[in-house]
């Protein structure tokens, strides 16, 4: 006999179960929710005990059926977008730091290599100043040598009379140039007066000037001397006045060239090679 449904006051059937419903609070589902995409970005990676127990509750609440709220899982999408977001920037970041660096290393060394370039050229500068003003002063040097040890007639304005030889049937060592008393006599070049005074051998008042050379020069018979032992001369300077003092026949300039302090040589031709031609 079939069975029929119980009619009466007492409860009515209850319908198919579906499982038993738990109300789960929104800030623990989104944490949990959250929790598990934490959880999953770790990968293989050792879980902390918060985050094992908030994926046993994410675990607990999947498997009663439970739908999780969207405003939570946007949150925890959201949260997880700001991560990689952040990621990416400090990539970023550092490659911004990265480069900055090596521009700014770059930059230093042009600088340090443009500032060594400057200073590079700044010490040839003066180095070639230097050397500009070395080379000036050297040939400055050697123009007032040259000047100082140059040759000159002894005398202007005169005729040659008994030159270099024997004469009366001796030797006469110098060449004569006659002219008025009172001429001016000359150093031939630069030197020191080794004798000024009266000779008692018969040339009257007489200089003597050792040049710069070592060779020298005896200019006798003059009215009037003008330096002193030891004094320096240049050449052209004056020393004397031409005159008649001691053996002499007449006015004129006794002038004889001793080589090295020694024996007299020819005063025409010793002078002519060195320029000055009488």
């Amino acid at each position: 006999m079939p069975k029929t449904s119980y009619v009466g006051r007492h409860r009515p059937a209850a319908k198919p179960s579906r499982g038993r419903q738990f109300v789960v609070p929104v800030a623990l589902l989104s944490s949990t929710v959250a929790g598990g995409l934490v959880i999953r970005d770790a990968g293989a990676s050792q879980l902390s005990a918060e985050a094992a127990a908030m994926k046993n509750v994410s675990n607990s609440v999947a498997g009663l059926g439970l739908a999780a709220d969207p405003d939570a899982v946007a949150a925890a999408a959201a949260n997880r977008a700001g991560a990689r977001s952040s990621r990416d920037m400090a990539r970023d970041a550092k490659t911004l730091i990265v480069g900055a660096t090596e521009t700014a290393e770059g930059a230093a060394a042009r600088a340090k290599a443009a500032a060594d370039k400057a200073a590079a050229d700044k010490a040839a500068a003066a180095k070639a100043k230097a050397d500009a003003a070395a080379k000036a002063k050297r040939e400055a040097l050697e123009r007032a040598i040259a000047r100082s040890h140059r040759w000159v007639s002894p005398v202007s304005g005169y005729t040659l009379t008994s030159g270099f030889g024997w004469r009366w049937g001796k030797m006469h060592p110098a060449q004569d140039l006659a002219c008025p008393t009172g001429t001016s006599v000359r150093a031939l070049s630069s030197g020191t007066v080794v004798f000024a005074g009266w000779s008692n051998e018969g040339y009257g008042y007489m200089v003597k000037i050792r040049y710069w050379d070592g060779t020298v020069s005896w200019m006798a018979h003059n009215s009037r001397l003008l330096v002193s032992i030891g004094e320096e001369v240049s050449p052209g300077q004056r020393v004397a006045y031409s005159g008649s003092t001691g053996n002499s026949t007449g006015p004129h300039v006794h002038l004889e060239i001793h080589p090295d302090d020694g024996s007299a040589v020819a005063p025409v031709t010793w002078l002519a090679k060195r320029g000055v031609y009488l």
